[in-house]
């Protein structure tokens, strides 16, 4: 699921985290709100805006021991992940079939992301914005052509996030569409069939 971001998110960047403030100052509240602007930038699909200041933030936040700001940097590995997903997709030929060149392009950039997804994993604390990193973890794995290790994924945040969730998942589908998002969008609506009875 592309980006975890409240409807209310907050205009420009903060002081204390745009290079005018000491790396040990940052106030998490002021991260916080300035993430959820960059999760908006890429919700709409400005993604080189958002790289350019998550590029940023990221450092910025890697090396902090405080656990709410640690909960913004793994929201940033995210958002940087989501973006080389959407930058591979962009930049994979338009043929149904590629060629062994092309198709090795293609998953490297998608290893790229699933790294940057496997990474927020592994530091992000709060339950509520796992499920974002979980999300695009399963949508690189099948893009990739691992559905069944995607499946078991899918299965969990269905079942957990119901309906809101499957359709934040199709809509990533339909973002700058390749062929393989086809078996993707079978697949969501397979895992989905099965997890409401439908």
């Amino acid at each position: 699921m592309t980006a975890d971001y409240p409807d209310d998110r907050a205009e420009g960047p903060s002081a204390a985290v745009n290079g005018d403030g000491p790396m040990r100052d940052l106030d998490a509240a002021e991260v916080g709100a300035e993430v959820d602007r960059v999760m908006g930038l890429i919700r709409d699909m400005a993604l080189d805006l958002a790289l350019g200041e998550l590029s940023e933030l990221e450092p910025a936040l890697r090396f902090s021991k405080d656990t709410a700001l640690r909960v913004q940097w793994a929201r940033c590995l995210n958002g940087l992940g989501f973006i080389e997903l959407m930058d591979a997709k962009q930049e994979r030929p338009a043929e149904p079939v590629l060629d062994a060149a092309a198709q090795a392009a293609f998953h490297r950039d998608l290893h790229r992301a699933l790294a940057h997804f496997e990474q927020a994993l592994a530091i992000q604390g709060d339950p509520a914005y796992r499920i974002y990193p979980l999300g695009n973890k399963a949508y690189a794995l099948a893009l990739l052509g691992r559905l069944a290790e995607a499946r078991p994924v899918l299965q969990r945040l269905f079942a957990d996030e119901g309906r809101p969730f499957v359709d934040g998942q199709l809509e990533d589908t339909r973002r700058r569409t390749v062929p393989e998002d086809a078996a993707v969008v079978r697949q969501i609506n397979e895992v989905w069939s099965e997890i409401s009875g439908q």
